[in-house]
């Protein structure tokens, strides 16, 4: 059945086992399951996961779980005393959130890269009690899971009026959890909560439908049974251990609840459980030996640097879409009409040229639009005022046709402005009525081939159910009817949805698109938007956490992507209307130079994943509220909002440079070319954030010590060699962005970040805020010429390589 073995500490344990069913039970325990060879269907409480080799699922503490797998199954059980988690966290109310069978992220090769030396080396050294080496192995196991994983109780997702209803959930929960093998009484408990007896007592019945007295006695019973069924401890222990005066009282209460003593229960299993031979360990350790020669343990090596070098013949190149330059995000509706922000948008034009601008909320009270049964008159004029404006700067309007709540959030848990915008209509009638005219008076007023041009999306409003629900409308009943209205007018227009971040919750995601399929309009775009987070639920509770997966935006992509062909739907145009690191408006890290990088990297990654990538937000103007009285806030726009461009908006200046003809691209490069002797490339030596990032609220992250949140600070040797060049003298024009040169963040730091600047300190900072550039002359000989960049750790580079006549 299995071989196993426990690490000295007595808090971690590994066996390797090929069982083909398990009946459900659980732990007090954190399980981690490594599925090496064949299948398995496994039940943890209500959901269902099918593991296929390499993947890798975590079953949380007090979880009920069963499984049942292929004959030819191996896989590996790590089990972690919940203890060792408490005294990490100093807290009992923590989860992980780890399966690979719904979640792609990087971290999972470094879990499968630690499982597999410690499968290697506990196979080498079973017998060995002091094994350092393998200990060391699972403590490094447990601060990956520790900084990728785990869910605290601060990433709860809660209104403020439920705050203090669930913190004393928490603290009863954690307190039962923590002191059930003990002597503890209700008094005990009032006192540490500061209650009185006769509260808590009515608070107990209340909320858990029992006393306090059942409430421990079933928390006891729940961990003595699962002592009985998997280990070999006396049944006086078990009952002792868990919080049991004596053995009788064990006895009688088990008898009550189970209708048999423990030792009756414990016998009875031991006969239905699968017997575990010599023969059987035997045949485990062969299958494990077998796998380990067939699929080798990684080294786990220390890092040295970073360099990335390339062969790149000149002559290989095709044509490509610059789907980062498409559109740009701005904001509700009524923004538009601030001049502060129209100076932004021709600024945004201006420097980096969005085709198009995308906005929200045109159906407004206070864009004077009123929808009612009675009223048939609209007013538009407010809206043609926007995009008289837009036309005038030469950029196209992209109508997100949805109410989207106004909001400025701090971090997940903390929002500065939340303005909610209610649906704007009850009936289909209403929505049908105000769509048409609106239509008919943009036509009439822009011409045909002008409103030809534009986009319309309608986002998935989780108000808007898929069922009849009081006076909402259905969701697709509105994009049914919003696109009969649109395509009946204007038929060559593109529409499209559902605009939603469903791909976090898989089974809902699927749901909607199995529902799509019924509908009679299929969108000419599919739209989804996308943050790096994981969001969940746990015991009904909501939970989101920041993801540290640097490939989050591009598993998202490919997740989506996948689902849609999996399920035949016939649309095959992917936008991402909505994309970033950050939902906070008030997180530094915005302002770094790790921006920049941070997205010139995931557009290169992403460059034929997606038809077009829609940054959130283009001007930190969006997010101004009474504290943002700086000359930075950690806003998520691309200039200041004092109008200077920040790292992240140069990462797009540097994009813009780039030429029509993809010749290569890299992990950390993008090379390009006109066709003409005339080459462009970006670069970036792009960071990872540590695990002190993740622990640090996102509004709370350091202006003063930003270098402090990534893994390392090395520089990176670019080395590019071209082939098949014309031979001759070629120029060399390099443009930077680093902590030393262009960044805003590190120039205001030279100001001792001082609040009240003038305006001519804030004219300053613009002129010093750009890039640092060089040039120089190389001479190409036999068609081939080498390009070294030494890059500064997150550090963004313009580079163009021209042929001098």
């Amino acid at each position: 059945m299995g071989i196993n073995g426990m690490v000295n500490t007595g808090k971690m344990d590994l066996k390797v086992l090929d069982l083909q069913t398990e009946r459900e039970h659980f732990h007090q325990e954190i399980q981690l399951i490594y599925l090496l060879e064949g299948s398995m269907e496994l039940k943890v409480s209500d959901q269902e996961f099918r593991l296929e080799r390499d993947d890798i699922i975590v079953v949380n503490a007090e979880k009920k779980h069963s499984h049942r797998a292929s004959s030819d199954v191996l896989y590996c059980e790590i089990t972690i005393s919940y203890q060792i988690i408490m005294d990490a966290f100093g807290n009992s109310d923590v989860i992980f959130w780890c399966n690979s069978t719904v979640d792609k992220n990087e971290s999972y090769d470094k879990l499968r890269e630690i499982l597999r030396n410690l499968l290697n080396r506990y196979l080498l050294r079973e017998e060995s009690a002091a094994d350092f080496g393998r200990m060391g192995l699972f403590y490094y196991l447990l601060e990956v899971l520790s900084i990728n994983f785990v869910v605290r109780p601060d990433d709860r997702i809660r209104k403020n009026h439920e705050d203090k209803f669930h913190e004393r959930i928490d603290l009863i929960n954690n307190y039962m959890r923590n002191n059930y093998n003990q002597p503890i009484t209700l008094k005990d408990m009032s006192e540490q909560l500061y209650l009185s007896n006769a509260y808590l007592s009515r608070f107990f019945k209340k909320n858990y439908g029992m006393n306090f007295a059942e409430y421990l006695t079933n928390i006891r019973l729940f961990h003595a049974v699962d002592e009985l069924l998997y280990t070999d401890y006396p049944i006086t222990k078990i009952a002792l251990d868990n919080g049991f005066s004596n053995v009788a009282v064990f006895n009688k209460i088990f008898k009550t609840v189970y209708g048999e003593p423990p030792s009756v229960f414990r016998r009875k299993s031991k006969k239905e459980a699968p017997v575990q031979n010599s023969g059987e360990k035997k045949e485990a350790r062969e299958k494990l030996e077998k796998y380990l020669s067939e699929n080798g343990a990684e080294k786990i090596e220390e890092h040295t640097g970073s360099s990335e070098t390339a062969e790149i013949s000149v002559r290989d190149k095709q044509r490509y879409t610059s789907i980062w330059s498409r559109m740009i995000n701005i904001g509700p509706a009524e923004d538009l009409l601030n001049s502060e922000m129209q100076e932004h948008i021709m600024l945004l034009k201006e420097a980096l040229n969005f085709e198009y601008v995308r906005f929200w909320n045109v159906f407004s009270p206070r864009l004077l639009i009123r929808v009612d049964d009675k009223n048939q008159e609209y007013n538009f004029s407010k809206l043609d005022a926007i995009i008289d404006f837009l036309i005038r700067c030469g950029v196209k309007p992209f109508i997100e046709l949805g109410q989207k709540p106004k909001r400025v959030q701090k971090s997940v848990k903390s929002i500065l402005i939340y303005d909610e915008e209610p649906p704007v209509f009850t009936r289909l009638s209403q929505w049908e009525s105000v769509l048409r005219e609106m239509l008919r008076h943009m036509i009439m007023r822009y011409g045909r081939a002008e409103v030809a041009e534009w986009k319309f999306e309608m986002w998935y409003d989780s108000r808007l159910g898929r069922q009849e629900e009081g006076d909402k409308v259905p969701y697709f009943d509105v994009f049914n009817k919003g696109y009969e209205v649109i395509k009946k007018l204007m038929p060559e227009v593109e529409v499209g949805g559902c605009g939603s971040r469903t791909t976090f919750r898989l089974e809902e995601f699927k749901a909607i698109v199995r529902e799509w399929k019924k509908q009679e309009a299929m969108p000419d775009f599919f739209s989804i938007l996308c943050y790096a987070y994981n969001e969940g639920e746990e015991e009904k509770e909501s939970f989101s956490k920041r993801s540290t997966d640097t490939d989050f935006l591009a598993h998202v992509i490919d997740q989506t992507r996948e689902e849609l062909e999996q399920q035949n739907f016939p649309v095959k145009k992917l936008y991402v209307t909505e994309w970033n690191l950050t939902i906070s408006e008030r997180n530094y890290i915005n302002d770094s130079c790790y921006k920049g990088a941070y997205i010139m990297k995931n557009i290169i990654d992403n460059l034929d994943k997606a038809d077009m990538l829609g940054y959130f937000v283009g001007s930190d103007r969006f997010s101004e509220y009474y504290d943002s009285n700086q000359l930075l806030h950690g806003g998520t726009g691309l200039f200041t909002k004092d109008g200077i461009m920040k790292p992240a908006g140069f990462a797009f200046d540097f994009l813009n440079e780039m030429y029509p003809l993809l010749v290569a691209r890299g992990k950390n490069y993008l090379m390009t070319t006109n066709g003409y002797d005339t080459y462009g490339f970006v670069c970036h030596n792009y960071k990872r954030l540590n695990y002190y990032y993740y622990l640090t609220e996102e509004d709370e992250i350091s202006k003063e010590k930003i270098w402090q949140y990534f893994e390392d600070r090395d520089s990176m040797d670019l080395d590019l060699n071209l082939t098949d060049l014309e031979d001759g003298e070629y120029q060399i024009k390099i443009q930077r962005i680093n902590e030393d040169y262009g960044s805003i963040l590190n120039e205001w730091s030279d100001m001792e970040y001082y609040k009240e600047l003038s305006r001519q300190d804030i004219k300053y900072l613009g002129r010093v805020s750009e890039p640092k550039r060089t040039i120089s002359n190389i001479k190409v000989e036999n068609g081939r010429a080498n390009i070294h960049i030494r890059m500064a750790a997150n550090e963004i580079a313009l580079v163009k390589f021209g042929r001098l006549l």
